[in-house]
């Protein structure tokens, strides 16, 4: 070990932040967490301090150079990717001037439905590659909406990778693959805000970080007082990276056409690699950057495999969370095996994972999650089950997507994120999906695509293809059982692919039922 070089990739998260020191062959050899909590002061509101993401960030960052014994003159550079469209507003002087808003925080549905209807969903879908959501500029049309003192202090929207790359170098810097979820980048010219958009919106540019960097630039060094907080060489190179998903895809060795990458974590995000932009004509997808400047094809789960895990957990397995303790079991191996006890198709039980509204083809902020088809001997397992195989389905839904959009036969899937631990859940994948599911030797990819990009700016390798092939390596594939290939076919294009088209309205309708008796 004392002969190699060594990268750091950090992930500041949704929930916590990791820092992992791998060696240039991609191998983990160090690692550190912290977490912070969530806020949710309002029903669909999800915030969080900007401090607490710095603060973890040292703390892990102390923790992994601590545990692995590394020898700090060895660190070629380190790159950060995070939690995207998160946005803190900061005043001139770079302190927040209020919490951060999440990504998952829904409430710009008012500014949503203002784009669509005043400006069209096709405009902005051609000029900034997304179509209203919840992206970073809705949640600044809100602050402005609805806070305006606060707006009137803010001197720029900052994502989390700008912030910590600010507080190691005091530069202020963005990405294209960071940008792009904004919601106000434009997308055939990354290195440029949609001013054309931002004018329609009444939201300035000048709001916006005005240094736009593709991914694997060296950006700055770490700082004196950087180095004494977060115990990182004084002058180490940091490099601009990506948002999680773009990185975690890079991570997961994703660079050739016909590849999808699917995150098991908190959010399902599904993305494709296409060496060319093409936008999607039926507006099912959106565009996402690599941070090797090639475009993504991406859409997302928002309540992902570890979202409903964990919502499952906390809900209905104290049991299994006892007999996990008491015998110590992996807890979350004994959670999704349970699925293993129920049979291919779930006796009918199904799940809609719309647990935190939907993105295509509905971008339905006040969509919710439904199960259907329960019977008396329905049990957890079979919960445990609907959960793996709703996700799978509508995953499924996405890719054909993304194939009808782009034209490429989407033919390999490489999966990555916390589920992807799980055999079962890769194996139902594959099962639902029809195509071969591959596992890496190292779970964690987004860090390792930060890693990646640090690996680049860092002149350890001359091309992301090179970085890629000595740093990402397969550790299992699972292919499909086409003995079970029936059933799914028959259940996802027969009942699942046209339920929540027949329950849309009255899901709607209880939502507004409880809104108006909530004032």
């Amino acid at each position: 070990m004392k002969d190699k070089f060594f990268i750091i990739g950090a992930d500041v998260g949704t929930t916590s932040a990791k820092v992992i020191v791998f060696e240039e062959e991609g191998n983990p050899v160090a690692e550190g967490r912290a977490s912070y909590p969530l806020l949710r002061p309002q029903t669909g509101w999800v915030e969080q301090k900007a401090e607490w993401w710095w603060q973890a960030f040292q703390t892990a960052t102390k923790e992994a150079l601590k545990q692995g014994k590394i020898n700090k003159n060895k660190i070629v550079a380190i790159g950060i990717t995070h939690q995207r469209i998160t946005t803190v507003p900061v005043d001139e002087t770079m302190e927040p001037v209020r919490n951060a808003i999440l990504w998952n925080d829904m409430r710009c549905t008012k500014q949503n439905e203002w784009a669509r209807e005043k400006i069209g969903v096709k405009r902005i879908y051609s000029r900034t590659g997304n179509f209203p959501s919840i992206w970073t500029v809705y949640k600044a049309m809100w602050l402005k909406k609805n806070e305006p003192e606060t707006y009137r202090k803010t001197y720029k929207f900052l994502l989390v990778q700008d912030y910590i790359i600010y507080k190691l170098t005091g530069r202020l810097v963005t990405t294209s693959s960071s940008a792009i979820q904004t919601g106000c980048l434009d997308v055939t010219s990354p290195t440029k805000w949609a001013e054309d958009i931002l004018d329609l919106f009444d939201i300035p540019a000048s709001l916006w970080v005005d240094g736009i960097l593709p991914g694997g630039e060296l950006v700055g060094k770490i700082t004196k007082r950087s180095s004494s907080l977060t115990g990182l060489p004084q002058g180490l190179p940091v490099v601009t990276t990506a948002g999680d998903q773009p990185c975690g895809t890079l991570g997961a060795g994703v660079n050739q056409q016909g590849m999808l990458a699917i995150n098991g974590g908190t959010s399902c995000s599904l993305e494709v690699y296409v060496k060319e932009l093409k936008l999607d004509p039926y507006l099912n997808y959106f565009i996402e950057i690599s941070p090797t400047g090639d475009y993504l094809l991406e859409d997302s789960i928002w309540s992902g495999g570890s979202a409903l895990m964990s919502w499952f957990k906390d809900n209905f397995a104290r049991e299994e969370v006892k007999e996990a303790q008491k015998e110590g079991e992996h807890l979350w191996d004994k959670l999704y095996n349970l699925a293993t006890q129920a049979p291919p198709g779930n006796k009918g039980l199904m799940l809609i994972p719309y647990y935190s509204g939907a993105s295509s083809p509905y971008r339905d902020l006040m969509a919710r999650g439904v199960i259907f088809g329960f019977l008396l001997d329905h049990g957890k397992s079979h919960l445990v089950r609907a959960i793996l195989e709703g996700l799978a389905f509508e995953s499924r839904r996405k890719k054909e997507f993304m194939e009808k959009g782009s034209g490429i036969p989407i033919t390999r899937v490489r999966m990555y994120g916390g589920s992807a631990k799980s055999p079962v859940w890769n194996q139902i994948f594959a099962d639902v999906l029809g195509v071969e599911v591959c596992t890496l030797k190292t779970p964690e990819t987004t860090a390792l695509g930060a890693a990646i990009c640090a690996a680049i700016g860092g002149k350890v390798y001359s091309s992301f293809q090179e970085a890629v092939k000595k740093m990402v390596h397969v550790d299992r594939t699972f292919l499909p059982d086409f003995g079970k290939r029936e059933i799914y076919d028959n259940l996802y294009s027969q009942v699942y692919s046209k339920f929540y088209d027949r329950v849309q309205d009255l899901v709607h309708t209880a939502s507004e039922i409880i809104e108006q008796h909530k004032k």
